[in-house]
């Protein structure tokens, strides 16, 4: 009867135990539908990083559902409805936006006051101002944010730009490609640029200046050759691949009248004559 009674007990206390066991996982999920109740927004994030100075346009952003739980961690977030009253467009990165982040108005939008230039230089790059003259200044073809080659026109036989009548010695050159207009006199974007040249009227300033970005050896080349020549400005194409354009290359004017010939002037600080060959 003991071993009896035993496993009857022992038996017993398994049904028990599975129940318990059962009861507890049943505890466990019972909390899942509760979670069916939280309420998720959608809100503007980035799909990867975006350095400081980077131009953007807004496919660089998509639209994630967060839960209102999670966004109560910020302060400023755009949802469906915040952006089509923002008018956010594509532009130039202020800051620095790391991807998956949730947006900001602040972070899309420049402050009324603007902010520094140096924000939209990028990291290994130098702002350097250069200036320009009226033809170049009042054609309207540079803006903020087009891309231009750098030409210097220079004169073989006369140093310190002295080379108004001096046409046997002149060359162009090209000193920088590629290098991208951060602004046009003070103004930094192309909307501003063209308000405020339709408020100067028919001609913009004579001492206009344009600010580029360039390596830092592209910077002290630029000081150099606006000291020896004259400075111009060469507009690029928009989707232009740099690969595809050749080598910077100097024309001189040789190349387009073969039968003028270089002469040395009399006097003068530099005189640059050729070689000549002595004969016995």
């Amino acid at each position: 009867m003991t071993a009896k009674r035993l496993m009857v007990l022992s038996l017993v206390l398994s049904v028990v135990g599975i129940a318990i066991l059962l009861l507890g996982q049943a505890n466990t999920v019972a909390p899942l539908p509760q979670s069916s109740n939280e309420q998720f927004t959608k809100v503007l994030i980035a799909k990867h990083s975006i350095r400081i100075g980077q131009p953007f346009t807004l496919n660089m952003f998509k639209w994630k559902e967060i839960s209102e739980q999670e966004l109560t961690n910020y302060l400023d977030y755009i949802t469906e409805e915040q952006f089509s009253r923002l008018s956010i467009k594509a532009g130039i990165a202020h800051i620095a936006i790391k991807s998956g982040q949730v947006m900001s108005s602040a972070d899309l939008i420049r402050p009324e006051g603007g902010v520094s230039m140096a924000y939209n230089v990028r990291s290994g790059y130098r702002a350097i101002s250069v200036p320009v003259d009226e033809v170049t200044a009042n054609s309207g073809f540079v803006q903020p944010g087009d891309k231009v080659d750098i030409l210097m026109l220079g004169s073989q036989v006369s140093e310190l730009k002295k080379y108004d009548n001096l046409v046997q010695g002149l060359y162009v050159t090209t000193i920088a490609k590629d290098v991208r207009v951060l602004a046009f006199n003070e103004l930094s974007s192309s909307e501003n640029f063209q308000k405020q040249r339709s408020s100067y009227g028919a001609d913009l300033p004579d001492n206009s200046s344009v600010s580029l970005e360039v390596t830092p050896e592209q910077a002290t080349q630029i000081v150099l050759a606006n000291q020896i020549g004259k400075l111009t400005l060469s507009l690029r194409g928009a989707d232009e691949i740099d690969a595809e354009i050749e080598q910077p290359f100097t024309v001189t004017s040789k190349l387009i009248n073969p039968d003028s010939q270089q002469v040395a002037p009399n006097v003068g600080l530099i005189q640059l004559r050729p070689n000549s060959v002595k004969s016995n």
